[in-house]
Formats: C-alpha cells, sequence, structure tokens
C-alpha cells in the first residue's frame, strides 16, 4: 500500500510527532525545486502556490516549520538577525563549499595554482583567508559565489570560520576570515617565559573529537566572545593564532587556549610586576567552560570531558601526562596535598593555589577559615541566582511583554478576557493594582510570576514553547522564545526551593548561570534589548555578607508571595 506524503515525512525524519499535511507538501514544493538557498521572501512566494487549505498561515508556523527542518539536519535556518531572512536548503552542497575552501594543494583549482599561489599559500599556512582566495577556490561554481554572503555568514555562526574585522568590517583589501583548521604555524611549549605570572593550567580531557572542538572554540573566543587575538611584534605584528594555541588580549591580561593530545588547556598570564586578577581569571574560565558546554551540547552521551588541571605548568606540553581532576582537589581541605597525577615522579600541589585561580578561595586560609568561605559562597551563589533572576531575567520578561502590548493597554485586554479565562488569570489584590498602575508606571513593578501570567494569557504572536503547551519543561535543543520563557520560570521556581538553605551548590550553580547566558543571547535577538551585560556585571560582583543577606531576604519574600498565593488558592 502506498504511503502518504506525510507519512514518507515522517518515516525520514524519524519523528513521532504530528505533521501538518502543508508542512510536507512545502518540503515536496522545495525538494523538487532542487534549490540550494532560498529567501524567506521566496518560500513565502512558493507556500502561496499551494491551495489555500494547505498553506502556511502565519510568521510563527513558518518559524515551527524551518525550525523543524533544521533540527532534524535537512536544512540550515537561524533565527540571528543576520541570517533568519534566508535558508540553506542543501546541506552537502554547503559542506562541499567548505571543502573546497579546506582542500590541499592537489585539489584547488589553476587560478589558485597559478595567479593567486602566493595568498593560497598563506592562506594554507596561517588560515588567515582574504576575499579573493575565495572567489578563486568557487570560480567554477557560480552557484557559491551567488551565495557567498549567506554561506559565510551560516560557516561563522557554526565556527567553521570568524571574521578578522570587529562586525564583519571590510578592510582595504575585502573581507578576510580565519579557519581554524588550516593553520599549521607551530607554537612553542615554552611561550611563559620568567616575565609572565602564570596561572596554573585549567585542563578539559576529552574521550574523543577534542580538535574539533578546539577549532570552533577558537572561533567562539573570536566571534561571539570577541576577544581581542594578541599580536606577535616579533614577527611583523602577525596574529598570535597557531595549529595548536591562540593567545588572546582580554581585560590587561594575555589568555592562551591551547590543545594537546586530547586535552583543551587554558592559562592567563600577566607580566610582572602586575599579578593576576583571580576575579578575571575566575571569568575566563567561566567562559571558557560555559562555551566548551555549548559547543558538546548536541554530543550523544555523557563524560564528554573531565575537568582538572595539568601539574607542570607549560601549556601544550607534549611531555606533560600529568592530570588531576577538579573533583579530587576540590574535596581537599589542606593547603598542600600529595598529587596522584600520572607523573611518575612524585610531588606536592598547592590546593589552594592552583584552584584559586578559577574559583574563588582566598590564598593563605586555615582549614577551619576555608569551610567558612566555602558556606559564604553558596549563599554567594545563591544571593548572585536571586539577583540575576530579578534585575535580569525578570527584565527579559518585561521586555517580551511590552513587544507586543503596550503598557498603556494591558489593563483593557485584561478586561477584555471571557470571564472564565479571567478567572484562569487567578490574579490577587496588589497584582490588580499594579495593571492599573502600568498605563502611567509601565511594566517596572511587574514580578516574573505576574509578567508571565501576562505573556502566557494575553500574547498570541510570542512563538510559543516547542511543545505546544505552556507549563511543561523544554527539553535540550528546544529553543523557541516560548521555551526560554518556560525555563526562566524554572529557574525562578528552582531558586525559592533553596530559600530554606540560602545556598546553591557549586555546580548547579555554573549549569544554570550558563543556562541563563545562553537564554539572554536568544532573547537579545527577539527583543532587541541587552541582557548578557548586565548578567557578566552581576557575576562579576563583590558582594559584602549584608549584601547577601538583603538580596536573600528578598528572595525569601518572593517565596512567602507564593506560599500566600498557593494556600489562598487550595482554600
Amino acid at each position: 500500500m502506498k504511503k502518504s506524503i506525510v507519512e514518507l515525512f515522517t518515516v525520514v525524519i524519524n519523528t513521532k510527532i504530528e505533521i501538518p499535511s502543508s508542512w510536507a507538501l512545502m518540503e515536496q514544493l522545495l525538494y523538487e525545486g532542487a534549490w540550494k538557498v532560498l529567501s524567506l521572501a521566496e518560500i513565502w512566494r512558493l507556500n502561496s502556490s499551494l491551495p489555500d487549505a494547505y498553506q502556511i498561515k502565519s510568521d510563527e508556523e513558518m518559524s515551527m516549520f524551518l525550525k523543524c527542518f533544521h533540527d532534524n539536519g535537512i536544512i540550515l535556518h537561524f533565527q540571528d538577525e543576520k541570517l533568519r531572512e534566508h535558508a540553506v536548503l542543501d546541506i552537502q552542497w554547503f559542506a562541499k563549499a567548505f571543502s573546497k575552501i579546506i582542500a590541499d594543494k592537489n585539489h584547488i583549482n589553476k587560478d589558485c595554482k597559478t595567479r593567486l599561489i602566493k595568498e593560497w599559500k598563506s592562506f594554507n599556512k596561517t588560515g588567515e583567508l582574504k576575499d579573493k582566495v575565495v572567489n578563486a577556490l568557487w570560480k567554477e561554481e557560480p552557484l557559491y559565489l551567488k551565495h557567498k554572503n549567506e554561506i559565510m555568514s551560516y560557516m561563522e555562526k557554526l565556527q567553521m570560520l570568524v571574521p578578522l574585522e570587529p562586525s564583519g568590517a571590510v578592510s582595504e583589501g575585502g573581507m578576510s576570515w580565519y579557519v581554524p583548521c588550516m593553520n599549521k604555524k607551530q607554537f612553542l611549549a615554552n611561550f611563559c617565559e620568567d616575565k609572565w605570572e602564570c596561572s596554573s593550567i585549567l585542563c578539559y580531557h576529552f574521550t574523543s573529537f577534542a580538535m574539533f572542538v578546539f577549532y570552533r572554540l577558537v572561533a567562539y573566543c573570536m566571534g561571539f566572545l570577541r576577544w581581542k587575538v594578541s599580536t606577535d611584534e616579533d614577527h611583523e605584528g602577525s596574529l598570535c593564532l597557531y595549529q595548536t594555541a591562540a593567545v588572546f588580549d582580554h581585560n590587561e591580561h594575555t589568555v592562551v587556549v591551547g590543545i594537546c593530545n586530547d586535552d583543551i588547556q587554558l592559562q592567563v598570564l600577566r607580566i610582572r610586576p602586575l599579578a593576576i586578577d583571580r576575579e578575571v581569571s575566575n571569568e575566563i574560565g567561566d567562559s571558557i567552560q560555559n562555551a566548551i558546554k555549548k559547543l558538546t551540547e548536541t554530543f550523544i552521551g555523557t563524560n564528554i570531558f573531565h575537568k582538572g588541571f595539568k601539574c607542570q605548568n607549560i601549556i601544550c606540553d607534549e611531555k606533560d601526562l600529568s592530570f588531576t581532576l577538579e573533583s579530587e582537589l576540590s574535596e581537599i581541605k589542606a593547603e598542600e596535598t600529595q598529587c596522584k597525577c600520572q607523573l611518575q615522579r612524585k610531588h606536592v600541589i598547592n590546593v589552594q593555589k592552583t584552584l584559586g585561580f578559577w574559583e574563588k578561595r582566598k590564598l593563605g586560609d586555615s582549614s577551619s577559615q576555608m569551610a567558612s568561605a566555602q558556606e559564604l559562597d553558596g549563599r554567594t551563589r545563591f544571593a548572585k541566582l536571586g539577583m540575576a533572576t530579578n534585575d535580569v531575567l525578570n527584565k527579559a520578561y518585561r521586555d517580551i511583554l511590552e513587544s507586543e502590548v503596550p503598557p498603556c493597554y494591558i489593563e483593557n485586554k485584561v478586561n477584555s478576557l471571557s470571564t472564565e479565562k479571567r478567572r484562569d488569570l487567578k490574579l490577587n489584590t496588589d497584582q490588580e493594582d499594579l495593571l492599573k498602575k502600568a498605563k502611567n508606571s509601565g511594566y517596572k513593578d511587574f514580578d516574573i510570576s505576574l509578567t508571565y501570567k501576562m505573556i502566557r494569557n494575553i500574547c498570541l504572536t510570542i512563538p510559543k514553547p516547542t511543545k505546544g503547551k505552556w507549563g511543561k519543561e523544554p527539553a535540550v535543543g528546544e529553543m523557541t522564545v516560548g521555551d526560554d520563557i518556560e525555563r526562566i520560570r524554572s529557574i525562578r521556581n528552582r531558586l525559592t526551593a533553596h530559600v530554606s538553605s540560602a545556598s546553591i551548590p557549586k555546580t548547579e550553580f555554573d549549569d544554570t548561570w550558563s543556562t541563563m547566558s545562553d537564554i539572554c543571547q536568544r532573547l537579545e535577538t527577539f527583543t532587541g534589548k541587552k541582557y548578557l551585560d548586565k548578567l557578566n556585571e552581576i557575576k562579576n560582583l563583590t558582594l559584602r555578607k549584608e549584601d547577601n543577606d538583603e538580596i536573600i531576604k528578598n528572595v525569601a519574600k518572593m517565596q512567602e508571595i507564593l506560599d500566600t498565593i498557593k494556600s489562598t488558592l487550595q482554600k
């Protein structure tokens, strides 16, 4: 028996969700057309050629359609401002474009072998790719040249390459990019001379794909984190980008990100007599850890990497086989301990100095003082999550609400709801008052609970959660605005669950902060407002005990309000 298009489509993408007929018919149109890249406007024109009953009806549904195909590896389409107006429909064709860029000398065309051989050799050594070399490599492929802007933007998004000019600015010789996997410049392991103050070496030991992650990590540091690449004044100011390392200038410190065997390594340096600012090294370590988590989030399996430290303080030293797990050191309360790494010779490791560059430990603390500091750290982590939730995530909520409903209309919007829907809102007296005041005061006094209720019940054009229902925890990979709205609600709920202890474990803090950073990045694109800067500012704050106490009291008050609402509803 012949299967329907919808059944065939369901088998192809190996999913159990129901696929609307309109999506299957659109997929058939795109497949038959054999297009490589289409603009969103062109996709809409194709959609309009379908019978009315089988057309995609709204921008939201079109976004869901494109996301579904993207998530299942059929097309490439991102919601980023630079990318959302086009979709790459042939992924193999896109991959071939990159293979032509990274081809060896035997597989490049005649134009590169003759007219541009000097420029190509420079690219093949340093990874620095000039615009005219791209044009030459793709000379026999008119479609690549036609869609060059879209292709390069998608390669940048996927960390396959990164523009060398800030914000994609065009230099006198045209655009240029850095392609990490093409760099063959050698990095000297004795980079750290006596003039440098050096941190311990933070190490991520991978079970596989270490080099693949390293290439993307370097592009991520340059493109997303906007770290400035150091220049080598001894070699005509060339960029300090190497086959196995990248050197950055960041916050008046030097940062080395390297790879050796299966270990991605990180070290922070500063020229003596200046000492390394541990707040800065903390922030750098967190940024790299968040980046690695992001770059490996689609990997299948657990224990993809283990976090630890190298004992011999020379970064990217192939002879250094040492590795000590961070979890083992964190449990040690003594200032020094006998190291149990793979080195044959016995040696002592300074626990506090090794960890101190990457987490908040005071050098010279006694065991009892350290225990007290750990307790305070837990309260500080709790306080910072409270600040981030109330000051940053709640602002994002309010901006989402305001993007659809200006404050002057919110009361009328609520009043226009049916009696049943109005009852479902379960607004208390204080919330009713805030709705009335919004006309003059805006949403500045709306807490997360009230704003969430408004978004869920009033906003009709905000992209809904992937599962289609509010109140459900999103799965990994579900990235609509609605999914992030639900993630914020979950973060708030988990935070208030810790009110009794007012302390958060470091692992939970790191995971939550990483999630918040990703949410803020995506919502910046949606609302056009800035959240990451404020989030990073909170993370780098030095809080006094009285600051912690005040913030914790506010979070506890928030929990009391929630408990009161729950008890009222149960009566």
